[in-house]
């Protein structure tokens, strides 16, 4: 009796399995799951989810997914111990995926939240937890991680930790060298012309860069809380509002300083654009730039009023003479003939017989003395200047007669 009892439950078991799990002839297994199984394992599965598409395993679930957890002591010599390991060996013309994840859906929620792939990490060794580690290998040009928008197939130019395609934003610092393209002319690669910049070079206002500059207003701010975290609030969402971060929670209390945007948009345009929320942005970066050129610009302001004081020289006769004087008597500056020259330009001057000694200066627009010619003649004479290995550009030339300043010019490279 007790055996025909133990074989009807072994019956009934085994039934009850056959119900829970069904074998294809070709072999597939299906587990809780009404339909037949397209890949060799499905588990859960329906009309629209039955395993085809070459998978080996499917899973599909109104609840969590898969499970995987790994702990306690090994006897592995490895050091690498993995909860999931994800390896995809690249051998054709296709796109290869070691490990992808995706929380989407095509209409807009407005509530919740929504993780691709989610990382953590934390008290191991100091230094050394990373909730996501991207590594790129071999030469090829790419990126260890890469950010875009609605875009995944992208062309990464160099070999980089991080490539994103997009705007960055940060309630934090950022530590490290800022990298700007620069005006050379590898860079730009034909597109454009480097010009020096300067009055004449601005073809739609011919004022000066420090004119420009002096129009702008600066002002002081302080910061409200941000737009985002006010429509957060006020949504009624449930799920706590993440933390301010440190330097965010200095930001709010401390002032800011800044440009009037409007303002300096009227005057540099190119400086001024407009984010994502609407609002007006700075460059600030390339206003460096500018803020050189208008030292350069003052620096040959002070030297060309210095170059105007009078300077009073002995004539013949004993007599002294002032800017009025006779024009051999007094010291003077021309224009470089040609200007802008791309070999040689000559430079007209004036001194007087009793100027003891003479010297023509070249500057570069950073005020560094480049090179100096001594002038040994007097009265109206000539010096040759020679562009040799000079760069193209804009230059400064000036003369100086026993240690006095008396004028500075102007003068321009080409190609």
């Amino acid at each position: 009796m007790k055996k025909s009892v133990t074989l009807i439950g072994v019956c009934f078991v085994f039934s009850g399995l056959q119900a829970q799990i069904k074998m294809s002839p070709n072999g597939n297994v299906g587990i809780q799951s009404s339909v037949t199984a397209q890949s060799a394992l499905l588990v859960g599965g329906d009309q629209n989810v039955n395993g085809s598409g070459g998978w080996k395993g499917v899973f599909q679930s109104n609840d969590h997914g898969v499970f995987v957890k790994r702990n306690g002591k090994t006897k592995v010599t490895i050091n690498d111990l993995m909860a999931i390991y994800g390896e995809n060996s690249i051998d054709a013309k296709k796109f290869y995926i070691g490990v992808k994840g995706r929380s989407y859906i095509k209409s807009s929620l407005n509530q919740g939240r929504a993780w691709g792939i989610l990382g953590e990490a934390g008290n191991s060794t100091g230094g050394y937890n990373y909730a996501v580690h991207g590594n790129l290998r071999g030469n090829q040009r790419g990126a260890a991680i890469l950010g875009t928008l609605d875009n995944i197939d992208i062309n990464v130019p160099g070999r980089y930790v991080g490539y994103f395609m997009g705007d960055i934003r940060t309630t934090g610092n950022i530590y490290g060298t800022v990298l700007t393209p620069s005006a050379s002319r590898s860079a730009l690669m034909g597109r454009s012309a480097v010009m020096p910049l300067s009055a004449e070079s601005d073809a739609t206002n011919s004022i000066s860069v420090v004119e420009k500059l002096s129009q702008l207003t600066a002002v002081q701010y302080n910061l409200s809380e941000p737009q985002a975290a006010q429509a957060f609030a006020a949504s009624g969402d449930t799920v706590a509002a993440a933390p301010r971060s440190v330097t965010d929670a200095q930001a709010l209390e401390k002032t800011h300083y800044g440009l009037d945007a409007e303002v300096l948009k009227e005057i540099y345009p190119d400086l001024v654009y407009e984010s994502q929320e609407g609002d007006l942005c700075i460059n600030y970066t390339e206003m460096i730039p500018l803020l050189v050129q208008s030292v350069s610009e003052l620096r040959a302001q002070v030297v060309s009023l210095q170059g105007t004081q009078t300077y009073n020289v002995r004539t013949r006769n004993g007599n002294e003479t002032g800017i009025g004087g006779n024009a051999l008597d007094v010291p003077a500056l021309e224009q470089n003939d040609p200007n802008p020259f791309t070999q040689t330009t000559v430079v007209r001057y004036t001194l007087p017989e009793s100027v003891k000694s003479a010297f023509l200066y070249i500057y570069d627009l950073n005020g560094t003395q480049i090179d100096q010619k001594t002038l040994q003649d007097r009265g109206k004479s000539s010096v040759t200047l020679e562009a040799g290995s000079l760069a193209p550009g804009m230059y400064l030339y000036a003369l100086v007669a026993d240690g006095k300043v008396i004028d500075t010019k102007r003068m321009i490279i080409t190609k």
